[in-house]
């Protein structure tokens, strides 16, 4: 197995993922470009296979071959069942690595050559008996225009701190103990010339994965539609050992105004799919009983009350 492919997720959003894959097109390192529809109500999938047709007429007219491929899922699965579907396709085409991005990311060819080359290096390590724990997961700090340049890891936590870190307050005043101290992104240890640091979990809207390592850890949990996949992955990754590295000095930037968005534009109703997604969570990896579930209920729904208000004040500000 060998190449890069490069999966990239519609819902309803055909200008992002189409601008997309004109870029990734300028990108030599890239072998597949897999296009995965969600089954969009609004037919962006069906514009995405049209516009596919010309765009690998044109790679074709350049000597390049057919590199872009639209899957359209059967059903809206989320984003755990919706990437499956593209890595699956991935695996067969023979590809060894696969770029999660969503529609809504924008990154360099010369990020994907340094995370290839991180990949290659850690393999050559763990022949020559340097590590034991082969690298299953590779991204770079995530930038957007709120906030600016962030960790994008965080560190697999226990009960008590995924439910602070879910709530809105609680994630502010606890943030200290909640995530990696800064110092930790001014370390790591040198591979292929990039600085590498181990962290547990990585920011979904963009990571290079191995695809064999993917599969051997069983992949997203599709019963998981939307919110929570990262730290899922991770725990799969680490139980079937393998490590997830960060590239602390390249980065990438992440819209935020995707097909999520789009699709909740309110806060009351996106909160109320994390909240199921939590729960799921709490219940199936962290093996949660019952008082800990009676907590969990009372606590969303006081960040329920508090998503509320501000959907309210958002609304009365927008008037």
């Amino acid at each position: 197995m060998s190449g890069l492919a490069v999966v990239v997720l519609n819902y309803n959003d055909y200008d992002n993922t189409s601008a997309q894959v004109e870029r990734i097109l300028g990108y030599s390192v890239v072998n597949e470009i897999i296009v995965v529809d969600n089954c969009s109500p609004d037919r962006s999938g069906v514009r995405l296979s049209r516009a596919a047709a010309h765009w690998n007429a044109a790679e074709e007219r350049k000597g390049r071959g057919r590199r872009v491929a639209v899957l359209c899922a059967g059903r809206n699965g989320g984003y755990g069942a919706g990437n499956n579907l593209g890595l699956h396709y991935a695996a067969r085409q023979g590809m060894r690595h696969a770029l999660i991005a969503n529609p809504d990311t924008r990154f360099s060819e010369a990020l994907l050559r340094a995370m290839l080359a991180v990949f290659s290096e850690a393999e050559r390590r763990i022949e020559r008996g340097e590590d034991t724990a082969p690298l299953g997961a590779i991204s770079a700090r995530m930038q957007d225009r709120q906030h600016g340049r962030q960790q994008s890891a965080w560190p697999i936590r226990g009960f008590l701190g995924e439910l602070l870190n879910s709530g809105p307050l609680c994630r502010r005043l606890f943030r200290p103990f909640l995530n990696y101290p800064e110092s930790l992104f001014r370390g790591g240890k040198i591979c292929a010339g990039q600085r590498l640091i181990e962290v547990s979990v990585l920011h979904g809207s963009l990571l290079m994965l191995n695809i064999d390592a993917f599969w051997q850890s069983g992949g997203y949990d599709e019963r998981i539609f939307l919110y929570g996949e990262e730290n899922i992955l991770a725990r799969r990754l680490r139980a079937a050992g393998f490590r997830s590295g960060l590239l602390p000095e390249q980065s990438y930037f992440h819209e935020n105004g995707g097909s999520t968005e789009k699709s909740y534009q309110a806060l009351l109703p996106r909160q109320r799919l994390r909240q199921r997604s939590e729960r799921y969570y709490y219940r199936q990896y962290l093996r949660i009983g019952t008082a800990a579930e009676l907590l969990t209920l009372l606590f969303q729904g006081v960040v329920l009350l508090e998503t509320a208000a501000a959907d309210l004040w958002k609304r009365s500000g927008s008037d």
